[in-house]
């Protein structure tokens, strides 16, 4: 279909009623379509519309059906995560693994650590997405309203923090082309709940789901975060002050030129990977854009990165500060994997 169909498609479509054919012609002349009448005679010679008595253009049912069809493939030429031949939606708990909330507030400290190191904690076919000469740890901790199925009211949410050690990764699956996603070398809540949803996705799962007493408080520009993990989950105590005046400058010392040369690499990853079975798990989050911004840490000890299995050569690069991003999992699928 060519652009100018689409927009006659759409100039039509957006009137029920019809339009008559000088309105018609105006808003296509509007949307830049040079010809206005050729594209709406193309609509007609192709079934998608007719003249009605009192000259009125409308959309056949076949109109709405070639434009229903040009979204679905519009949105597939969009989609951060395509579903690829072979791939399945994998049997789950539907309710467990089709929840919507909302971020109120997150950090996320970008760390720079040995790709060798980083591969040794991956289950094949991970393997670590090098990006500046070394592969990429992000820390996320994050403050999150009213999580729950999609269709249930927010006020049966649950609110909770929740703290998780996203490796950026990629796979090759048994087509032999190349996913990239995260994969969570280590996470914890202070929710018991949460805690429990998240061990008991048995297809889904790449690591014991931690428990922890962790805190979020701001005072002015000043948000302190604390994560102290019970004692059968050790490793992972996290103290951060952060002053969360925005820049869209990097720290010095970042390898990242500024926010748009780390877009890709570590804020537009959609897809969470686990390993089971012969089987890659892909959980997409599809999400509003990050309002990601630099901010300055006044005080870090992340326990994990700097005494962890990580810590040898583990250098933090840049802290990103976000807030209120609301987001959705979309229901679990799975690949078979090229290993």
């Amino acid at each position: 279909m060519t652009p100018e169909s689409l927009a006659a498609l759409v100039a039509l479509a957006i009137s029920p009623s019809g339009l008559p054919r000088v309105e018609a012609e105006r808003r296509l002349r509007e949307a830049g379509v040079a010809d206005a009448d050729a594209a709406l005679r193309g609509l007609v010679a192709a079934g998608h519309a007719r003249v009605e008595s009192r000259g009125t253009w409308r959309l056949t049912p076949r109109g709405h059906d070639a434009l229903r069809e040009a979204h679905a493939a519009l949105a597939l030429a969009h989609d951060a995560s395509p579903s690829t031949p072979g791939m399945e939606t994998c049997p789950s708990v539907p309710w467990l693994t089709q929840v919507q909330t909302h971020w109120v507030e997150a950090v996320s400290l970008n760390y720079a650590v040995s790709p060798e190191r980083l591969a040794r904690l991956l289950p094949a076919p991970l393997e670590p997405e090098v990006f500046h000469g070394t592969a990429w740890v992000q820390v996320l901790m994050s403050s999150l309203r009213d999580m729950r199925p999609v269709g249930v009211a927010p006020v049966l949410g649950v609110c909770f923090y929740q703290v998780s050690y996203r490796a950026a990764v990629r796979y090759r699956n048994a087509r032999g082309d190349w996913r990239r996603g995260g994969y969570f070398v280590r996470s914890e809540t202070n929710d018991p709940v949460m805690r429990r949803v998240g061990n008991a996705l048995v297809e889904f799962k790449f690591h014991a789901f931690g428990e922890a007493q962790m805190v979020m408080a701001r005072e002015g520009n000043l948000l302190t975060t604390a994560v102290d993990p019970e004692p059968s989950h050790p490793g992972g105590r996290l103290v951060g002050v952060f002053d969360t005046r925005p820049s869209t400058r990097p720290p010095e010392g970042s390898v990242w030129s500024g926010l748009e040369a780390l877009h890709e690499p570590l804020v537009e990853c959609y897809d969470a990977l686990g390993v089971a079975d012969g089987y890659v798990y892909v959980l997409t989050i599809d999400r509003a854009p990050w309002n990601a911004r630099f901010v300055t840490p006044v005080q870090l000890y992340c326990e994990y990165l700097q005494e962890g299995p990580l810590a040898d050569g583990a250098r933090l690069d840049s802290v990103l500060h976000l807030t209120e991003c609301a987001y959705r999992w979309r229901p679990l699928r799975r690949e078979r994997h090229g290993a």
